[in-house]
């Protein structure tokens, strides 16, 4: 069952997840909620437009070695995040509760191992300066921020209920809702100067881009029999084309269009 902590924070963190997290039941809910605030946690370094280049890569790289370890404390994340605590984002400072109460003792060091893996890679992209050149690597990066956990999740739902999936469409699950996320919010990452655009691309450029993963994508949630776990795919994909259609229509994809949209798989719990 969720505390009304991380309740709270995935309402304050997330536009696309909260409500299929919210789908989920039991222990399932309460794994997903925790991975994704400690994804959530390690994004908010990569992303933080106050920090040198150099802190962000000594933080990730910090991250990622105490996920590493056979075990790590509270106090190792304190000394950790030092330096930098009043300029982190409180998401990002409670990273340690996220990363040791997730439940599940045989599937936690597979959700730390992804971790310390997007927090290794983010820190790489931090050095290139998110230099984002052509197709390829745009498919770098998407596989790096969200492929990755699709391939994740994919393995979490093995774990709890047994269904077995595609690992190639949960990579064309997470190229797709990532570049919609990255065409949607291009506007705020041009203001703190990154673009993750290949050279030449345009909002169009980037739809197409989403349009062609869309199909595996649907796939890989049409192949999830009808339960909590298919209204999380199927929420996340229609909130994706959804954002999609508001791109290239002009509108906006606000709250209550989100909410419409999660209604439409509500589940018994």
């Amino acid at each position: 069952m969720l505390t009304s902590e991380v309740f709270t924070s995935l309402q304050e963190n997330s536009r696309t997840f909260f409500l299929p997290i919210m789908r989920l039941d039991g222990e399932l809910r309460e794994t997903v909620a925790l991975y994704y605030l400690a994804n959530r946690a390690v994004d908010e370094i990569e992303d933080h437009p106050e920090l040198a280049p150099e802190a962000k890569v000594e933080l990730l790289q910090g991250v990622s070695r105490l996920l590493q370890q056979e075990a790590f404390t509270r106090a190792d994340t304190d000394r950790l995040f030092a330096p930098y605590r009043d300029r982190l984002a409180p998401v990002t400072t409670r990273f340690y509760d996220w990363a040791v109460a997730l439940p599940g003792r045989e599937i936690a060091p597979r959700l730390w191992d992804a971790l310390a893996a997007l927090a290794d890679r983010m820190a790489d992209w931090v050095r290139a300066d998110f230099r984002v050149r052509d197709a390829s690597d745009l498919d770098r990066y998407t596989f790096a921020v969200s492929c990755s956990i699709g391939i994740t999740l994919s393995d979490l739902w093995t774990w709890h209920c047994g269904i077995v999936t595609s690992k190639q469409g949960a990579v064309a699950f997470g190229r797709a809702v990532q570049a919609a996320n990255i065409a949607w919010n291009r506007a705020d990452d041009l203001a703190r100067g990154i673009d993750f655009f290949p050279d030449g691309w345009t909002t169009d450029d980037m739809c197409r881009y989403v349009r062609r993963h869309l199909p595996a994508a649907q796939a890989y949630t049409a192949s999830v029999p009808a339960g909590p776990v298919h209204a999380f795919c199927a929420t996340t994909i229609d909130i994706c084309t959804a954002t999609l259609a508001a791109l290239q229509g002009g509108t906006r994809v606000d709250r209550a269009t989100i909410t419409a949209i999660a209604e439409r798989y509500a589940v018994p719990q």
